[in-house]
């Protein structure tokens, strides 16, 4: 039975797995394997035992970094069952925000991959360290005839020798269960805290609204280093006793196998971004009947506004219902629920609230009248406690209980809220929340940059892309600015466009006025148009167009180059290369096209077939 009182706590998941004799049933279905509800209550045993070796008690912080997601999704829920604060980190972050982040969060333990000690060499200063070492399996003739186990390093090590314990019984709701750090400069990190009563409140209304039941199963392949990878998939299958699967990694390549994926698991309900459902509909057209086999019962679409065309396209082309949430970080997931009912659904709306308030205001906080716009504001036990340490970031948000979104809305005489602009400096690119001060605070360490600013520039394919406009040295190439971006920031956040400009527009007050920014890029001829200058031929033009997807320089690069001999092309560099491609050489991909793009000189081939 779903979990669907607010009342429910980490002790009550906890204790229901013995409870209800769910220790053989999986929990976490990952690449590497199966974690069953049994291992997973073992696993929160063991690091109970080990916080109380380590005297870490309730509302202590532990740090962790891990690409191993089993790894990850234990941790944070052992975690939160102890009343230990989880900070999650991208794994993918650059060293110098990586460090800022350790050590804004001051934790008593950092646990993290061997591997990222080496890439941030400061986190040893944080605080104590546990590493994530793989572990070591036998080799050559000895190795295979003996059955010893496998040896184990660091926290598999220490977690072997420990003592299991049961969690607390009983946890404050005004705990932290986490802090998770959206983007934000390296001076000042927004690290939005998120308390046990804010996260059982809406883990509760969500599995009331998706209909969650004892035989659903959960497909999510977003990342778990982001709430809505982390939130809807491991922590709320854990909250509803049901498995979740992450059978494979979201790629062009793989769009087929995770349609296959559905009918073969007999998944129930999928969690994705507005991005993959656009790239689903066009290269998965083979598998219409995925969703067909029987089980499935809800799409949810989550991360970003989902356009009305695509949405309707979607649910005609695949005969799926879809249902589309709105929220921030600071409101755990969503809050704002366009469907499944027909009274909330509308596609291009945000629907109804649950479980919480809204109302829209003016610049003066008045509240508008339907039809007009305002500002969205929240109130309700799904709100966050604040910003991590940041009491005067908190009070321009929070007032009185009532949240300002940043987001400009308007309601419609049905009750419905309808998203129609932002008053928030934000970047929502592939569903991904992106500060661009962060980009511009990374741009403006280079040497050669006199000056930059970052916005986001509307997509078709990614709802949003990131532009960099920066005063800088002739000298310098768009390639290096990119390259120092690729090395100090996750590959989403690097720049899709570098434009030149002898100087920043600004205001009276000196600050920059986006405004004329914007206007200067609609004038300006893209950058790559500039760099490939029309006497290019086409092989060169691939080769520039390509070296700017994969944030390289194009020395580095052949037409014989595969993703496997490029380290930025990787599955966001690929998808972004296959847009690129469409536009600059007014191509239109087949989905055949798009899934043997495994080479340089596949992609010259058709541009110089058509």
């Amino acid at each position: 039975m779903a979990q669907t009182s607010a009342k429910v706590t980490a002790a009550a998941c906890y204790q229901s797995i013995a409870n209800r004799g769910l220790v053989a049933q999986p929990w976490l279905v990952t690449e590497s394997g199966t974690v069953t509800f049994g291992q997973l209550r073992a696993r929160i045993d063991a690091v109970t035992a080990l916080l109380q070796g380590q005297g870490i008690a309730v509302g202590d912080r532990v740090v962790i970094a891990t690409r191993d997601d089993a790894e990850a999704a234990q941790l944070f829920i052992a975690l939160i069952c102890n009343g230990v604060t989880a900070v999650n980190l991208d794994p993918d972050a650059g060293p110098d925000r990586a460090q800022s982040l350790i050590a804004k969060a001051t934790p008593r333990l950092i646990i993290i991959d061997r591997d990222l000690l080496a890439r941030w060499p400061g986190v040893r200063a944080a605080g104590p360290v546990v590493e994530i070492v793989p572990a070591a399996r036998s080799t050559g003739v000895f190795g295979k005839l003996m059955t010893q186990k496998p040896k184990r390093e660091g926290l598999h090590a220490l977690l072997e020798h420990q003592t299991p314990q049961a969690p607390p019984a009983d946890i404050d709701p005004e705990t932290l269960a986490y802090i998770l750090f959206t983007s934000g400069t390296t001076d000042q990190p927004k690290g939005v805290s998120i308390s046990h009563r804010a996260l059982f409140a809406h883990l509760a209304t969500l599995s009331r609204r998706y209909n969650y039941t004892p035989t659903s199963r959960i497909l999510n392949t977003l990342m778990l280093s982001h709430a809505d990878g982390m939130i809807q998939g491991p922590v709320i299958a854990f909250f509803n006793a049901i498995p979740v699967y992450r059978p494979l990694r979201f790629e062009v390549t793989t769009i087929n196998l995770l349609l296959d994926s559905i009918y073969q698991l007999r998944i129930t309900h999928l969690i994705a971004v507005p991005t993959m459902l656009s790239l689903i509909l066009r290269l998965g057209l083979d598998q219409r009947d995925a969703f067909q086999g029987g089980d499935f019962k809800l799409l949810v679409s989550c991360g970003a506004q989902l356009e009305p065309k695509l949405w309707e396209d979607f649910e005609r082309t695949f005969q799926v219902p879809l249902v589309n949430v709105y929220g921030l970080t600071e409101t755990v997931v969503g809050g704002v629920f366009s469907g499944p009912d027909a009274m909330s659904r509308e596609p291009g709306s945000i629907g109804v609230p649950e479980d919480c308030e809204l109302r829209l205001a003016d610049r003066d906080g008045k509240t508008v009248a339907d039809g007009e716009h305002g500002e969205l504001l929240m109130r309700g036990e799904l709100l966050m406690s604040g910003y991590f340490d940041a009491p005067q970031m908190t009070a321009e948000v929070l007032n009185e209980g009532w949240f300002r979104t940043g987001d400009i809305a308007r309601r419609d005489e049905a009750g419905r809220f309808w998203i129609t602009g932002r008053a928030k400096n934000i970047i929502i690119r592939g569903g991904y929340n992106i500060h661009p001060e962060e980009i511009t605070e990374v741009l403006q360490r280079h040497p050669a940059v006199t000056e930059a600013v970052t916005l986001g520039v509307k997509d078709l394919d990614w709802g949003e892309t990131v532009v960099a406009v920066v005063a800088a040295d002739a000298a310098v190439s768009d390639t290096e600015l990119l390259t120092h971006c690729a090395a100090n920031l996750e590959p989403r956040k690097v720049p899709s466009r570098i434009q030149r400009v002898a100087a920043l527009p600004r205001g009276r007050s000196g600050k920059v006025v986006l405004e004329q920014v914007r206007a200067l890029l609609a004038q300006a001829p893209s950058a790559r148009a500039e760099a490939n200058g029309p006497s290019a031929d086409d092989s060169e033009r691939l080769l520039k167009l390509a070296a700017s997807c994969f944030k390289t320089s194009v020395d580095t690069i052949t037409l014989a180059s595969r993703p496997r001999d490029v380290p930025g092309w990787d599955s966001l560099a690929h998808l972004e290369l296959v847009c690129a491609l469409e536009k600059e050489f007014d191509l239109r991909l087949s989905s055949r096209d798009i899934m043997s793009l495994d080479r340089l000189d596949k992609a010259l081939g058709l541009i110089q077939k058509t």
